[in-house]
């Protein structure tokens, strides 16, 4: 028997013992372990990056892998889990990023392949369907706002001048005299009628 066969056949019978692939056959195990280039980790890998296009899924045949929006990690995923699936299905962007803890192995499926398993195994397309519906959109609390920050806007330099000017005449320090001058404003518009949804339109 060819190495290549073996290793079909090792990685078919690992995907049994996994209640995910309770459902598929002897032959559907085999013929997705054929589609899957398996790869062994020792050491931290990113398999998926957020914000990136979708190109392949993964099954996790062993260890971990953490799942990060941002710096934040959302949740830990373990042996049997289909991973990358839901933006793959989409046709979006990866919505967090998702790299191994430690030792881990991972069966990794191109999306044309993915594409073409899907219509020769019914199974799969359900396991597939059933993810997407129940990995929506991952929404973090927003962060709390820093109590400074700078204006991103461009002011004529004379009235910069000018303002500066006025602000040292006053004994007062640009930054303290310039949130006066907002609080000012706020307060003399703050009574004006909002703009109708439709003007932003």
């Amino acid at each position: 028997m060819k190495a290549d066969a073996k290793q079909y056949e090792e990685d078919a019978r690992r995907l049994r013992q996994y209640a995910t692939f309770g459902s598929f056959s002897d032959a559907e195990l085999q013929r997705l372990a054929r589609v899957a280039h398996r790869t062994s980790t020792s050491a931290p890998l990113p398999l998926i990056h957020e914000q990136t296009p979708s190109d392949s899924c993964y099954i996790l045949l062993s260890g971990e892998v953490g799942v990060y929006v941002g710096r934040d990690r959302i949740a830990v995923l373990g042996p049997g889990e289909v991973i990358g699936e839901s933006a793959l299905h989409r046709g979006r962007l990866r919505s967090a990023t998702v790299t191994t803890i430690g030792p881990a192995e991972v069966l990794r499926i191109e999306r044309d392949d993915l594409a073409r398993v899907l219509d020769e195994i019914p199974a799969l397309r359900e396991i597939i369907d059933a993810s997407v519906a129940r990995h929506v959109p991952v929404e973090l609390p927003p962060k709390p706002k820093p109590p400074r920050t700078k204006l991103g806007a461009s002011v004529r330099t004379e009235l910069v001048e000018r303002f500066e000017q006025a602000a040292d005449s006053a004994g007062v320090d640009v930054p303290t005299a310039l949130e006066d001058a907002l609080t000012q404003w706020i307060e003399r518009n703050s009574t004006a009628k909002p703009l109708r949804s439709s003007q932003f339109e």
